[in-house]
């Protein structure tokens, strides 16, 4: 596929969690309930290893009668022992004969009816016996020690880097954190100088669609072994009702992955790729991205690894961004103390806030500060003119009275501002007073700083002609 071929709007709307495919460095089975009765619904074409008939056969059989010998009863065990759960757990390493060793996984999804599938997948190991548990966990014991001596953010993501390269042994690892406006940016990265350093660089958020960000919150691990892979189909039990949807593989180990993702990994010269999620309190804070120049494969056991490193690393940061937060908020108290002990002094009272200007200033890091009551006009710090304030605040007295108003980028919403934006491209507005025109405005200039992009956030990329 060639990016001609690509509708670039329509992969922000694509169903990535439903590809009907899976990557073929393992065979995927789903059964409809879980018990050993349970009958055999979809498969992927792939599966007949896995399988005591052939697929087409074993389709609609029960669970103990489709499954080959060498794993059934480990999957009976397992079923019987509880209830599944909704993210993959191994459940046994078999030997299948004619397909090498393979780490078996289950975890369950409800279909469309709300009816509960069990979904087994056989993850190929390929030579990977050394990168399992119990060789692992020493690597990881020190990667934890040493995560546990650092504080500084930037020090624990460049460690945070640095194990998982080493738990892997891929070409280039970054840590990539998500702005407010999903942008992302390069803030930490190790590699062996076989791929292009990309600290720093900043990354559109249309590079990674809403869908991709939400999937990436749910399932933190994501691997590619071989980008240059053909997708296996999966094979549903006949009939197929229309309109019925695919099998949700949101926590599939092999779910296939969305071309255009392909191509932007062939456009990165990256062969294979894995990632991890960092979340912070539940919502999506950045994400480890792993990169090889070649096809490479990681172990169930080692992306375990990299999944407690980047937890670990979750709740330092959250840590950190906490006590911070904390020690602002308390230094605010501070602040408003002295601010409402002015006010109470004062006559009128609003003019207690000016008595202490750089309270008032500190109180909102602003570099200005106008108070606006009665008609009066109060500047405090750098400021619009008295004349270009009473402008403004004429101005948010249309916007529907918003009791608090604030924005970063003032001109875009309020033309006029452009003749001040290097006083006051960011706002703060507080209404004192429902009968007049009364407010507390804070401004802060406008930051020019130098972004390094390392895709087009404009997308300029479209179709002439036939593509």
């Amino acid at each position: 596929m060639t990016v001609g071929d690509l509708d670039l709007d329509a992969c922000s709307r694509e169903p990535i969690h439903r590809p009907g495919s899976i990557q073929p460095h393992g065979m995927l089975l789903a059964f409809s309930g879980s018990d050993a009765g349970a009958p055999l619904i979809q498969a992927s074409a792939n599966a007949a290893p896995a399988l005591s008939l052939p697929l087409e056969q074993a389709l609609g059989l029960p669970l103990e009668r489709a499954l080959h010998p060498q794993i059934a009863a480990a999957v009976r065990s397992f079923l019987a022992a509880g209830p599944v759960p909704s993210r993959p757990v191994p459940v046994v390493l078999t030997e299948l004969p004619g397909a090498g060793r393979h780490q078996l996984l289950a975890h369950a999804v409800d279909d469309a009816a709300g009816n509960r599938v069990v979904i087994l997948e056989l993850e190929r190991l390929d030579g990977l016996e050394t990168d399992l548990l119990d060789h692992v966990y020493p690597r990881m014991r020190e990667a934890l020690e040493r995560l546990d001596a650092l504080n500084a953010p930037t020090d624990l993501l460049s460690c945070a880097a640095q194990e998982v390269r080493a738990l892997t042994g891929f070409d280039r690892v970054l840590i990539y954190r998500f702005d407010a406006d999903w942008h992302g940016t390069v803030v930490a990265e190790d590699r062996n100088g076989r791929l292009p350093s990309y600290m720093d660089l900043r990354f559109p958020a249309s590079d990674i669609p809403t869908q991709a960000r939400e999937l990436y919150r749910l399932n933190r691990q994501r691997l590619i072994p071989d980008a240059g892979y053909a997708p296996v189909p999966l094979v549903a039990l006949p009939p197929v009702l229309e309109g019925a949807l695919p099998l949700d593989l949101s926590f599939s180990v092999l779910r296939s992955v969305s071309p255009v993702h392909v191509q932007y990994m062939r456009n990165m010269e990256t062969a294979s790729s894995m990632s991890v999620s960092v979340l912070l309190h539940g919502a999506l804070w950045g994400l480890v991205s792993c990169h090889h120049h070649e096809p490479k494969a990681v172990s169930y056991a080692v992306r375990s690894a990299c999944d407690l490193i980047a937890q670990i690393l979750s709740v330092r940061i959250a840590a950190v961004e906490d006590r911070r937060d904390a020690e602002h908020r308390i230094a605010l108290q501070a602040i408003q103390a002295r601010l409402l002990a002015a006010m109470a002094q004062a006559d009128p009272f609003i003019t207690g806030l000016t008595e202490h200007p750089d309270d008032l200033l500190r109180f909102a890091n602003a570099s200005g500060a106008a108070v606006v009551f009665e008609r009066r006009c109060t500047l405090v710090g750098d400021t619009p003119t008295e004349e270009q304030v009473r402008g403004l605040v004429d101005w948010l007295a249309t916007q529907g009275e918003p009791e608090q108003f604030e924005t970063d980028s003032l001109p875009a919403l309020y033309p006029a501002a452009a003749d001040f934006e290097g006083k006051a491209a960011g706002l703060l507005a507080v209404a004192v007073s429902k009968l007049h025109a009364s407010y507390v405005l804070w401004f802060r200039p406008e930051v020019v700083r130098t972004v390094r992009w390392g895709g087009d956030p404009r997308k300029p990329l479209g179709r002439e002609g036939q593509g």
